[in-house]
C-alpha cells in the first residue's frame, strides 16, 4: 500500500514536468500570423505596419524614411526602364502621380518572414488587398478639351488590387528599411 501511494504522489508531479517540457517546445507565433515570434520578427513586422500605415496615410516623407539608401526596384520584368532606385522613389512618391490617389486602405497577411545567415537582411512574404481611390480617368476629346470617362464626372473612383508581394529590408544599425518592394 505504501508503494502505491509513492507512486501516486509522484504522478502530479511528473505531470507538471511533462507539461513545462511540452509548452517549452511550442512555437510561438506572432498574433493573427504564422510568423515565429521573436524580438527580431516582431521588429520587422512592427516596420512593415508603418509603412502599411504611411500607405493608408499617404505619407511620403514616413515611406522615404522607411526607404534604405539602398533602395532598388526591378519591378520583376526584363524592362530595365521601369526600375528605379533610392531617388527614383523619391522623385515617384512626390509626382502628382502619387498624389493624385486620395484614399488608401491596405489589408497585409503575413506569410513568412525569413532571415539571411547574418540576420541583416530579411525577406517578408505577404498577401495584401488595397482599395485605393482616384479621379476619374480623362481623354481628350475631337475638339482637344479633356473629359472624363465616367457618368460621375466629378466623383472619384474606387479601385483594388490583391496580391502577393516579397518585400526585403535591411539592417541600417538598430532598425529596419526597406530595401525593395514598396
Amino acid at each position: 500500500m505504501r508503494r502505491l501511494t509513492c507512486t501516486t504522489s509522484l504522478i502530479p508531479a511528473f505531470a507538471a514536468i511533462l507539461l513545462m517540457l511540452a509548452s517549452a517546445c511550442t512555437t510561438r507565433y506572432i498574433e493573427d500570423t504564422k510568423i515565429e515570434d521573436s524580438d527580431e520578427s516582431r521588429d520587422v513586422i512592427r516596420t512593415v505596419e508603418m509603412y502599411r500605415k504611411a500607405m493608408e496615410a499617404r505619407d511620403a516623407d514616413m515611406l522615404i524614411a522607411l526607404a534604405s539608401k539602398n533602395y532598388f526596384e526591378k519591378n520583376g520584368d526584363s524592362n530595365s526602364s521601369n526600375n528605379y532606385d533610392h531617388k527614383g522613389l523619391i522623385e515617384f512618391l512626390r509626382s502628382p502621380e502619387f498624389r493624385r490617389v486620395t484614399q488608401v486602405r491596405m489589408k497585409i497577411i503575413y506569410k513568412s518572414v525569413e532571415f539571411s545567415e547574418d540576420r541583416n537582411v530579411v525577406t517578408v512574404l505577404y498577401h495584401y488587398t488595397t482599395d485605393f481611390k482616384l479621379p476619374p480617368p480623362k481623354y481628350s476629346d475631337e475638339t482637344g478639351q479633356f473629359a472624363t470617362v465616367s457618368d460621375n464626372l466629378d466623383e472619384e473612383v474606387w479601385h483594388s488590387k490583391a496580391d502577393d508581394n516579397e518585400m526585403i529590408l535591411e539592417l541600417e544599425g538598430d532598425r529596419w528599411y526597406i530595401l525593395k518592394g514598396m
